[in-house]
């Protein structure tokens, strides 16, 4: 077994395992110290074994396996984007729930997948956190063509504890908005430029959480004010994550470039 306080080249051994298999960056001197201990608990939390910070038998076993692809694990600290939630009072969730975090960049022209779609998971002591390319804005065709007299809707920031599972249009199954209200601004103006501050309407508007093509590149008809993600792999992932925590309805909180740079996280 290996754990703090070890040196020699077993330790070596151990922290170039670490960040071959992208749980690093660590120093490799051969010291087992405070930073190769939390990438092993990061580690063990990722192959649900016992999270311990103890490089076992078992523990090294799954560091002699091929490296593949890991989840993003940050740290044993919460990401930045979970303390924006923490700082506008929004429920954060630690139990192994996915926090589903939008993020809209700032731009007026529509029609471009320019926004984030976060998902940020407690397992053990670590935090994951998968990010993804999508719109949280509608597409130049809905802004120039509403289907709503008041004009096409685009969400307002907020947070939304409304998403369950369900059919998207009736073709396949994803988050959908069925569980409770959600408030949108209507953009009226018939242009490809985003109408933000406008009037609140509040209710039910299928805001839904779905994908585009296999790799879109522009909004057009994609979105008329769904949160959609770019490519459809990503958007298959983010649900295949999602589902597996075993519930049922989730929260998506939408929030803007600008919380992320408030005074208290820089």
């Amino acid at each position: 077994m290996l754990r703090k306080g070890d040196i020699g080249d077993m330790v070596l051994w151990l922290q170039k395992q670490l960040n071959l298999h992208g749980f690093g960056p660590i120093g490799v001197d051969g010291v087992f110290g405070k930073n190769t201990e939390n990438a092993v608990k990061r580690f063990q939390c990722a192959r649900k074994l016992s999270v311990d910070g103890i490089a076992g038998p078992m523990t090294q076993t799954y560091l002699r396996e091929t490296p593949t692809t890991p989840l993003k694990l940050v740290s044993l600290r919460s990401p930045a984007i979970i303390e924006v939630l923490k700082e506008k009072g929004y429920t954060v969730f630690d139990d192994g729930q996915v926090n589903l975090i939008g993020v809209r960049f700032e731009s007026e022209e529509a029609n471009a997948f320019d926004d984030e779609m976060h998902l940020v998971w407690k397992s053990g002591d670590a935090w994951n956190h998968k990010t993804y390319r999508i719109t949280t804005d509608p597409g130049t065709y809905w802004l120039k063509n509403p289907s709503n007299v008041d004009g096409t809707a685009i969400l307002v920031p907020g947070q939304y504890p409304v998403y369950q599972w369900a059919l998207h249009q009736g073709r396949y199954r994803t988050l959908c908005q069925r569980g409770g209200t959600v408030t949108v601004w209507r953009d009226n103006n018939k242009d490809n430029t985003l109408d933000y501050g406008g009037e609140e309407h509040t209710g039910w508007f299928g805001i839904n959480i779905h994908h585009a093509g296999t790799n879109s590149t522009q909004v057009d008809k994609w979105s008329a004010g769904c949160q959609v993600f770019a490519r459809l792999t990503d958007w298959g992932e983010a649900m295949h994550i999602c589902e597996s925590s075993g519930v049922e309805r989730f929260t998506y909180s939408l929030v803007e470039e600008k919380d992320l740079r408030s005074t208290s996280l820089a």
